[in-house]
């Protein structure tokens, strides 16, 4: 998904892009997970497995052309605004678990600094 945003003095709700993602023309991982509460917990949709069902409410967690499933190297519990805004966004894949009221957003790059990956919110 990519989506064109008006960029206010060079920050995504309020948070500043990074100048690589100014020069390449779109919001960084960075200044995205600043703008909402994000809570790294890699062990969260493990340990809760027998409570309630975890349902993917954004993205897709398969990848139909190559028949494999995304791999998802962390996990951050997230509030419903972040949800929100990766929902309006991004094609990032978030789960829901009903039962306990939480969303995670599952992150599927690794090793990078955040500031240096761009997402596909164009600015």
């Amino acid at each position: 998904m990519t989506n064109t945003i008006t960029v206010y003095n060079d920050n995504f709700y309020g948070n500043k892009i990074s100048e690589y993602g100014l020069k390449n023309g779109y919001v960084d991982y960075a200044a995205l997970a600043k703008s909402f509460d994000a809570v790294l917990n890699n062990d969260i949709i493990s340990k809760t497995q027998e409570i309630g069902y975890w349902e993917c409410v954004n993205g897709a967690e398969y990848d139909e052309e190559t028949e494999n499933y995304y791999e998802i190297f962390q996990y951050y519990i997230i509030s419903q605004s972040g949800f929100e805004i990766l929902q309006q966004f991004t094609d990032e894949i978030v789960f829901y678990n009903e039962e306990l009221d939480i969303y995670v957003w599952g992150v599927t790059h690794y090793g990078t600094s955040w500031d240096y990956v761009l997402t596909g919110i164009a600015i």
